[in-house]
Parts: structure tokens; C-alpha cells; sequence
């Protein structure tokens, strides 16, 4: 039995599909700032929320001083200060869940988010 699919502009996906970005090609660890503008210009979608496990990482409605202070940190290192533990040296990607609007501010259900960061570890 296949998974149901779902649609945003002309991409269909399903539960099983995820998005994935390889910092190993970019040549660097994206900031919080650096990844929703990546994702923005790559995907044409906003991001509105992104969390890891029961951990906001960032939403549209945090406190500005938060947010602005999240913005400026590697996604990594904003996982590590919410969770308020550090990433095990063996853990080589990170899955997030994403909340996203499309160009006319309308919800959008996507995928699940990888952001594999295997050279950018120090073991």
C-alpha cells in the first residue's frame, strides 16, 4: 500500500520523502538565519516554525531578543542551547520539523527537514 501524497506548487511528496541539505556542499554550517533564507530561496517557502523533537528551535512569534539572538547562531548550536545538551560526536545529521507558508501566506504541509553536517563535527 503506498503512503497518501501530498502537494505544495508542483511538488507532491509523501511521509516518507524528506528534504535534505548537505553543508558538505555548501562548504559550511548554515546559520539559523542563513538556513530560513537558504530554504526561502531554494524551496520558495517560508518558514514559520522549526522544531527538533519537543524542542522550538524557532517560531515567527518568539520574543524578538530570542529570536534575533537564535538568528545569528549554527543551527547545531541552537539545537545544542534548547536542548539544552550537546550533540553526541556519532550524530552526523539533524531532522527537524518544519511549518512553512507559500508566496500567497497560506499554510503548507511539507516534509520532514534533514540537515546533514558531517564535516562540520569535531569527534
Amino acid at each position: 500500500m503506498r503512503p497518501a501524497s501530498q502537494r505544495f506548487y508542483e511538488r507532491d511528496w509523501t511521509l516518507w520523502d524528506c528534504f535534505t541539505i548537505d553543508t558538505k556542499k555548501l562548504g559550511k554550517e548554515l546559520t539559523m538565519q542563513g538556513f530560513i533564507d537558504y530554504f526561502k530561496e531554494k524551496e520558495n517557502l517560508e518558514i514559520t516554525m522549526i522544531s527538533q523533537g519537543v524542542c522550538m528551535l524557532y517560531a515567527f512569534f518568539q520574543p524578538p531578543n530570542k529570536r534575533e539572538e537564535r538568528m545569528k547562531m549554527e543551527v547545531s548550536k541552537v539545537v545544542e542551547t534548547v536542548s539544552k545538551k550537546p550533540i553526541a560526536p556519532h550524530v552526523r545529521a539533524l531532522v527537524l520539523e518544519i511549518c512553512c507558508n507559500d508566496d500567497t501566506g497560506e499554510d503548507v504541509e511539507v516534509s520532514g527537514l534533514v540537515i546533514d553536517f558531517i564535516p562540520l563535527v569535531q569527534a
